[in-house]
């Protein structure tokens, strides 16, 4: 007859558990590329070992932009947070000579020693009188004001001489604004020449437009002029050598960060047969899954570099791209916390053509910066992305679902009006961060493993005569992230 004691109940235990070992294979999946998407990215495409846990990089930028344009809505004394400020020197020329502007990238054009042209437009927004051009005389770190940053420039009042292929200096008291500004006030600056010799009433000085500076501000007067002696179209046939612009290099640093993800198993544990495979091998892949989901949130949220620099231990922590935080962390040019030409409506009101006005203000300043960047986005954002699409006529042909992978990553990439933006889904950029979205510019990006400290595995680390043994997975690195200009983050609202 036939048999019938199979694998049914007989087989089981008196708690209805089968006897017999399951088949789950080999590996428990528990970690994938995209749970850390960025790491997993910026892996592949640049990693280079530093010597040291603090490293540097320098960043400068040619002179190839001509023109551009600068919001002058706010103004404030002495201020590093406002678009019009006035310098720390008070009487002439004390007031409203300097600009911040919004972005790293708009320093392209600005050298010391250069001339602009110069127009104002927008409500009451207006130059001081006769004032048709502006010297520049100090950059960034330089400009006199108590707490300059990188993206402020000084500037001297100037019009064109009457007779002479110069430039004279028209000079602001203390009280009267060079710069009137305006809730709508737009500036619009133009390059037209390089400034050399400086004539102080006629009478030539050792004063150049490169080294204006030096002369004081408070020193230059209405019949000073500047000698036009370089720049495009002001060289005569034999003519001798003209005067440079001039314009310091940034050195910029970040540092490597440790993270640390021990794990313990007794002897009998790992002698034991377990299902689903070895129990140590089961600790050792869901602790590389943590270390490196740690690495990833640090790069994400990470705020500003912390050195600690008085410890004998340094507890030194690298700085991210500060998504979420409030003015911290590598990106500020682009961050649509605070700016809202880098927000969207999340509601129907945010359209196709709103977005498009996103992504043309990502890659307007290109000299920097590649034509693709890499997005790294919440599933809120996916879901707005492709509603905008399917809405929108003209979403036929820019927008394509995720038919190629890229590092073991679906990728859907969406082409703008000026570049492409490949989108990867977070996992991370979900609850409280599920309104951002990371562009990263991946050509700017290197990540920067302490040398000897990359991600290794360090077993049986404890020595201590305990029947078992505890490994953990360690790494010591950071990321370079250069020309923050180039990366953004955008916001749902």
């Amino acid at each position: 007859m036939p048999s019938t004691y199979g694998t049914g109940t007989a087989g089981q235990f008196s708690d209805s558990t089968q006897r017999q070992v399951l088949e789950l294979g080999k590996l428990i999946h528990m970690y994938n590329p995209s749970v850390t998407p960025m790491l997993t990215i910026s892996s592949r495409v640049g990693s280079s070992t530093t010597p040291v846990p603090i490293f540097e990089w320098m960043e400068d930028e040619h002179m190839m932009k001509k023109s551009q344009k600068q919001d002058i809505k706010t103004e404030g004394a002495d201020s590093a947070t406002v678009d019009v400020s006035d310098t720390a020197t008070g009487g002439v020329n004390g007031h409203n000579t300097v600009v911040k502007f919004d972005r790293q990238a708009q320093m392209e054009m600005f050298e010391v020693g250069g001339i602009y042209s110069v127009s104002v437009a927008g409500g009451s927004a207006a130059l001081q009188t006769a004032v048709t051009h502006v010297v520049c005389i100090a950059i960034g770190k330089n400009v006199n004001l108590t707490s300059p940053t990188d993206k402020h420039v000084q500037f001297l009042g100037a019009h064109a001489h009457a007779s002479l292929s110069a430039y004279n200096v028209e000079a602001c008291a203390d009280g009267s604004d060079l710069i009137t500004i305006d809730a709508a006030g737009v500036a619009t600056f133009t390059y037209v020449a390089t400034a050399g010799a400086f004539l102080d009433n006629a009478v030539a000085t050792a004063y150049y437009g490169y080294n204006a500076s030096g002369f004081g501000e408070a020193n230059f007067a209405d019949a000073d002029y500047f000698m036009t002696e370089g720049g495009p179209g002001t060289y005569a046939e034999g003519a001798a050598v003209g005067v440079e612009t001039r314009k310091q290099v940034r050195r910029l640093k970040n540092c490597t960060q440790i993270f640390r993800e021990p794990y313990t198993i007794t002897g009998t544990a790992d002698a034991a047969k377990h299902y689903g495979g070895p129990e140590l091998a089961r600790l050792r892949a869901r602790k590389l899954a943590k270390i490196k989901s740690d690495i990833e949130w640090s790069l994400l949220t990470n705020g500003n570099i912390s050195l600690d620099a008085t410890s004998e231990n340094p507890k030194r922590t690298f700085a991210g791209f500060g998504v979420g935080q409030s003015s911290a962390g590598v990106v500020s040019s682009l961050d649509g916390q605070a700016n809202t030409d880098l927000q969207l409506t999340y509601a129907s009101g945010g359209t196709l053509d709103n977005f498009d006005s996103i992504v043309e203000l990502i890659f307007h300043d290109m000299v920097s910066g590649s034509d693709k960047k890499t997005v790294f986005a919440s599933n809120k954002w996916m879901k707005k992305l492709v509603s905008m699409v399917r809405v929108a006529d003209a979403g036929v042909g820019e927008y394509k679902m995720g038919t190629e992978t890229r590092a073991g990553l679906r990728v859907r990439e969406y082409f703008g009006p000026v570049g492409a933006m490949e989108f990867i889904a977070h996992p991370m950029l979900n609850g409280a961060y599920e309104d951002y979205a990371l562009a990263v510019d991946f050509s700017n990006f290197d990540w920067r493993p302490l040398s000897s400290r990359n991600l290794k595995l360090r077993g049986n680390i404890v020595q201590d005569g305990s029947d078992g043994r505890t490994d953990e997975w360690l790494i010591e690195a950071g990321p370079e992230i250069r020309n923050e200009q180039t990366h953004a983050i955008m916001k749902l609202v």
